[in-house]
């Protein structure tokens, strides 16, 4: 999905700006992520990220085609992780 976003400016109290900074350390991301999650879930607007299985379905029969998992890798990197560990004495 394509997303159209414009640059708003808004006032938080300590507090808020707190709170927010926090969840965006803990989860390794931006404030604004954070700020547009909350502003979603208060509003009510449905998200990818509100369905836990909307990946799955996306990705499913992917690679339908494969004989299996080491032959898919295989043809993506030439060579299988053992290969590639092995050759790196590992």
């Amino acid at each position: 999905m394509l997303w159209c976003m414009r640059r708003t400016q808004i006032y938080l109290t300590d507090e808020q700006r707190s709170q927010v900074a926090e969840r965006a350390r803990a989860r390794g991301c931006a404030q604004s992520q954070i700020i547009r999650e909350l502003l979603d879930r208060g509003l009510g607007i449905e998200t990818e990220s509100d369905d836990p299985v909307a990946a799955i379905r996306e990705t499913a029969g992917l690679l339908a085609d494969e004989a299996d998992w080491e032959g898919w890798q295989r043809s993506v990197r030439g060579r299988s992780a053992d290969q590639r560990l092995t050759a790196l004495n590992l």
